[in-house]
């Protein structure tokens, strides 16, 4: 099973970390504007419904202003049950799914959105001076992704910056060369020793990094559903971000190691 682990360095002598096995629970959907999970029930708060198959309930809910969540069960061969008002807790229930909207405007709109700001072409770099380990497309998709979360939750966009790129990636090596999955490096390094060690003089720095996820979309899924990664994602101080990824097929648990620098200068 993929794995997480988070670190958040608030200032240079606050460090707090958490180490988490992650299960994938809810995910983004319809164009991120909801976030939907498979065997979930909300109860109540039911005010109109349609017979439509699963994929159509949280398309149909983000398009209605009226709706904040929904249900589907396989009642009448599939019935979407619109939701309004503050939600029930999630109950686990066979065969049905549920979600809920998180914004009205898809990402591809928030995309589009942001990259009209000032900072726009610094946003959407994908060409950087620090491998990475991912391709240009997987460094627009992780950066895009990041950059909607935070605007859905009225936050401003990050940028890359490639010192971060540069910490992450050497972390990431270390851990695959290790074959697991740590916030300390095998040299006894702490997230803001190899942060300094690129030379970025940080008022605040957090660190995400995970294991076994294959995509940037599991990843980014995975950490979005973790309350301590989610923390780093919508991080308020910060303003730059680097992320890596390591392949090593020889390791038995893992052979994927993903690792996200958040900062802001000092």
């Amino acid at each position: 099973m993929p794995r997480l682990s988070s670190i958040a360095l608030i200032a240079a002598s606050a460090v707090a970390v958490s180490v988490v096995p992650v299960t994938t629970a809810f995910q983004l959907g319809s164009g991120g504007r909801v976030m939907w999970e498979n065997n979930c029930n909300f109860s109540g708060n039911d005010y109109r419904w349609m017979t439509a198959i699963p994929a159509v309930c949280g398309d149909v809910c983000a398009s209605d202003s009226k709706c904040t969540h929904w249900t589907w069960n396989n009642s009448n061969g599939g019935t979407c049950w619109f939701k309004t008002g503050s939600r029930s807790a999630k109950t686990a229930k066979w065969g049905t799914n549920c979600g809920y909207v998180v914004s009205r405007n898809s990402v591809v709109q928030v995309q589009a959105q942001t990259q009209t700001q000032a900072q726009a072409p610094a946003q959407i770099q994908t060409q950087v001076s620090s491998s990475s380990g991912l391709s240009s497309a997987e460094m627009s998709e992780m950066l895009s992704r990041i950059n909607a979360y935070r605007a859905l939750n009225g936050l401003g966009a990050l940028t890359i910056d490639n010192r971060l790129i540069a910490a992450a990636m050497l972390h990431s090596k270390d851990q695959a060369n290790h074959c697991t999955m740590t916030h300390t490096g095998s040299n006894g390094s702490k997230l803001g020793d190899r942060i300094k060690a690129q030379s970025y003089s940080f008022a605040m720095v957090a660190e995400s990094v995970a294991a076994g996820q294959n995509t940037v979309e599991s990843v980014m899924t995975a950490w979005w559903n973790s309350p301590g990664h989610r923390a780093n994602l919508l991080n308020k101080d910060a303003q730059n971000v680097g992320f890596a990824k390591v392949v090593n097929n020889a390791c038995d648990s893992y052979d994927i190691y993903w690792t996200q620098d958040f900062g802001r200068l000092g």
